[in-house]
């Protein structure tokens, strides 16, 4: 919500553009259900390389080191980690001779478990979160005066978060209606008005959102996402023999 895995990907392709300086660059999404056998096989996947079916984890961490080290330099990105990792569990050496482990995660005591240097995303600043609310809400703000002010307003509950400003503007994309705007914003002051701890305050955000989908069927159609895995591949096709087998088009 802060924009950490926007920030890994933009160094993931600068990384991709400058080669010469690594041999290989891996890039691993953890989420917050970790299973360590499935990094395993991840890591060396983006190798080439491929474990004994039915492996045991502590076999193939000692095979994963194996090739690891072989690479020589290498950039191993861990995105989205929620808990405690052993990198010695894994297979993972300690990095040595240029060798990166770069990891993103909202939990410090997992930053300092493995040893690794803080960098903290801040919120967005506030010129740069009305630039990003005025570019998802697609609507030239000095063009409607009396709007400018409720806008703005509709901005700051959105507290500098990257998603809680692409959802809200995304919800209010296009309408110019200033009662609409006076009934988001006191809506939103409402939910946000009391919530401590940034979590609960995203989350009422996307409820804010969420409530805005034009009808129950179409709130119907993006629970079902709900149905997959973090950070799943869903398929377009398959999601909408969802919907059909359910009835709901």
């Amino acid at each position: 919500r802060r924009g950490k895995t926007t920030i890994m990907k933009i160094i993931n392709n600068q990384l991709l553009k400058k080669i010469e300086k690594f041999n290989i660059i891996i890039w691993i999404t953890v989420s917050k259900k970790m299973n360590v056998s499935k990094i395993q096989s991840g890591i060396a996947r983006k190798m080439g390389e491929t474990f004994p079916e039915d492996e045991d984890e502590t076999i193939k961490a000692g095979m994963l080191q194996e090739m690891l080290t072989r690479k020589g330099k290498y950039v191993l990105i861990l995105d989205d980690l929620w808990d405690k990792l052993s990198l010695e569990q894994v297979g993972i050496p300690e990095p040595s001779n240029g060798s990166k482990l770069v990891v993103t995660t909202r939990m410090l005591d997992v930053c300092r478990y493995l040893g690794c240097r803080e960098i903290r995303m801040p919120t967005l600043p506030k010129q740069d979160a009305w630039s990003l609310f005025l570019e998802k809400v697609g609507i030239d703000g000095p063009n409607y005066p009396d709007l400018l002010p409720i806008m703005e307003s509709v901005a700051e509950q959105c507290a500098g978060l990257p998603l809680a400003i692409v959802t809200v503007a995304s919800s209010m994309k296009g309408i110019t209606n200033v009662h609409e705007w006076r009934n988001a914003l006191n809506e939103l002051s409402r939910r946000v008005r009391g919530v401590t701890g940034l979590d609960e305050k995203v989350l009422e955000q996307l409820q804010f959102s969420y409530d805005h989908l034009e009808y129950e069927r179409v709130q119907h159609c993006f629970l079902c996402c709900a149905l997959y895995p973090e950070d799943d591949n869903i398929s377009e096709s398959e999601l909408i023999e969802l919907w059909i087998a359910l009835g709901i088009v």
